[in-house]
């Protein structure tokens, strides 16, 4: 639990060196306190003395105070005392400062770590894990390393102040000191047991939390179907399930901390209790040593009990970078890794080589693939669903890499290509258009600093969009919303049409980008696709028979297999499968 801990900390830069200035302002703080609480005793004996010190530690300040020349007197103590008091004050509050930056700072770089492991992440990783959890890695668990990097900085003070006190108290009367922490060893060994209890229960609290935030991402995503099967009260009742597994953990956490708190307060009382009856029928102290020494410790106590909860604050919340630990480490083991040919033109093709694929290791969904999309020309791909279609463009993309075979380009592995720029190279658009919540102009230009609006109203008025564009109430600055589900179907697809072609790619994909639309936005897709064949080498993937009619070869695809290749005319002829698909689209 605490190696984990400790190695996040090694990892950020400049953090051990940040954590060693705490704990030197810390420690500095420490030895102020114990003077502090040294200087009570001759405090009291000026007091309650006629002005005679008696106890060594009271002489010793006398001697001290005469060497610097200031009066040994009650006046000169409440000086020092305030003075003392104020330059406490003074590093506490840098300390405090100091914490507070590193903590926020370290919540800050964890979630910018972690975002950056999942962004690195191959695309099969994101397939077995739910979004709330990964939502709960970036968010809940680096709030919480943060706040253990507070407490640890707290306990590592408190432990100063401790030793320090201690001394004080060992100056003013060694046995009794002795006395005193013997009780307090036994009391945080009775406290143990919690410690060890907060962080199983915390462990059990970091699982039902990531749970509930699945959940609850789960079910705003699917809003729209919820209400369309009157699933409201279904879903209702299994998040309230999970928000009481979550309450009930945070219950036993604190009934866990309750206890010990009792535990601690009786174990205070039993403490002072021995200390005064040994104090005073045993050694007969005299009231200055007896009312410092308890001052002492009563001052003592807190810090050992603030030790003992925060150790029980810390347990439960580390046990849950145990979880984010386990969860990162198979997304920092990405199995497809950039090769280091830049990619600049394609002037070939692209060219599968008895290329097959399996996304479990057991059942392949593509077997012995062979086909050649060449340059500047439209391949189209058809196939019933689950034939392949979308595997061999997540291949092109490179988010997965053939079982065995090879994807070459321009005659080159698409392995040794940089990931980078042959990414840059391809346009998308998919059945499935994601919007990000911002502006219309944001969405076609991705946010490139570099692209001009001129450019962005161009991509637009290419890709049949500008028109309705201009009719949205802010024009080219209006909001989509989340996923753009202020626009239409059609509408999406043309922005996303528009942001494919913006950077002029040498590559256009469209999969499956006419299958849900309207006719009329088919017709404006299926009218840019007819301008731009030449211009761009086309993959298209389509069900629809329209779509495909004019390209330059068709690969038609059954369970995994291409089982004819040709132009529509030849292969409205010669293929079965084609054929049987424009017999279905035409009766339906």
């Amino acid at each position: 639990m605490y190696s984990e801990f400790w190695k996040i900390i090694k990892a950020q830069p400049g953090r051990v060196r940040s954590l060693w200035l705490i704990v030197s302002v810390t420690l500095s703080v420490a030895v102020l306190e114990g003077l502090n609480m040294s200087l009570l005793l001759p405090l009291l004996e000026a007091v309650t003395s006629d002005g005679e010190s008696e106890h060594w530690v009271s002489q010793r300040f006398a001697t001290a105070y005469d060497w610097i020349g200031i009066p040994f007197n009650l006046e000169s103590l409440l000086v020092s005392l305030g003075a003392l008091v104020l330059v406490i004050s003074i590093l506490k509050y840098v300390r405090l400062i100091m914490v507070a930056k590193a903590q926020v700072d370290l919540t800050r770089w964890m979630r910018e770590r972690d975002m950056q492991r999942l962004l690195s992440a191959d695309l099969s990783y994101f397939h077995n894990e739910r979004l709330g959890i990964l939502s709960d890695v970036l968010t809940t668990q680096p709030t919480r390393a943060g706040n253990a990097f507070m407490v640890i900085t707290d306990i590592i003070s408190s432990l100063g102040v401790v030793i320090a006190y201690l001394t004080a108290a060992f100056l003013i009367s060694p046995l009794l000191t002795v006395v005193a922490v013997a009780v307090a060893v036994l009391m945080s060994l009775g406290i143990q047991y919690h410690v060890s209890k907060a962080k199983k229960l915390g462990a059990v609290r970091t699982l039902r939390e990531t749970g509930l935030q699945a959940d609850s991402v789960e079910t705003i995503s699917g809003i729209h179907m919820i209400r369309t099967f009157l699933l409201e009260r279904l879903k209702l009742g299994e998040f309230s399930d999970s928000a009481k597994s979550v309450a009930d953990s945070h219950f036993q956490i604190l009934k866990n901390q309750s206890q010990m708190v009792v535990i601690q307060e009786f174990s205070l009382f039993l403490l002072i209790g021995v200390v005064l009856i040994i104090a005073v029928s045993i050694l007969g102290s005299g009231l200055p040593v007896i009312v410092a020494l308890l001052f002492t410790l009563y001052r003592l106590m807190p810090r050992v009990a603030n030790i003992n909860a925060r150790r029980q604050t810390l347990a439960a919340s580390l046990s849950g970078l145990e979880t984010v630990a386990k969860i990162l480490e198979e997304a920092s083991k990405p199995t497809v890794v950039s090769g280091s040919v830049s990619f600049s033109n394609l002037s070939k093709g692209i060219e599968f080589k008895n290329v097959n694929f399996s996304y479990d290791g057991v059942t392949d969904v593509l077997t012995g693939t062979n086909f050649c999309a060449e340059s500047r020309k439209m391949t189209a791909i058809i196939g019933s669903s689950g034939a392949g279609k979308t595997t061999i463009i997540d291949m092109i993309l490179r988010h997965y890499d053939p079982t065995s075979g090879q994807i070459q380009i321009d005659g080159t592995d698409l392995k040794d290509l940089d990931l980078q720029s042959w990414r840059q190279s391809i346009g998308v658009v998919s059945q499935d258009t994601f919007l990000f919540n911002t502006t219309v102009a944001t969405n076609i230009g991705l946010g490139d600093p570099d692209t001009s609006m001129d450019q962005i109203v161009e991509a637009a008025k290419r890709a049949q969009a500008h028109d309705f564009i201009e009719n949205l109430p802010a024009g080219y600055e209006t909001v989509v919303g989340d996923r753009g589900w202020n626009l239409s179907g059609g509408q999406r697809q043309r922005l996303s049409l528009a942001r494919a072609i913006l950077g002029e790619p040498q590559l256009l994909i469209l999969d499956e980008a006419t299958s849900s639309l309207d006719s009329e936005s088919e017709r404006l897709i299926q009218e840019y696709i007819q301008q731009a064949q030449g211009a761009f080498t086309m993959i298209v993937v389509a069900h629809r028979m329209s779509t495909i009619q004019n390209a330059d070869k068709i690969v038609v695809l059954e369970d995994g297999k291409i089982v004819d290749e040709g132009k529509w005319e030849t292969l409205m002829e010669t293929s079965d499968v084609l054929a049987n698909y424009q017999r279905l689209q035409h009766s339906g």
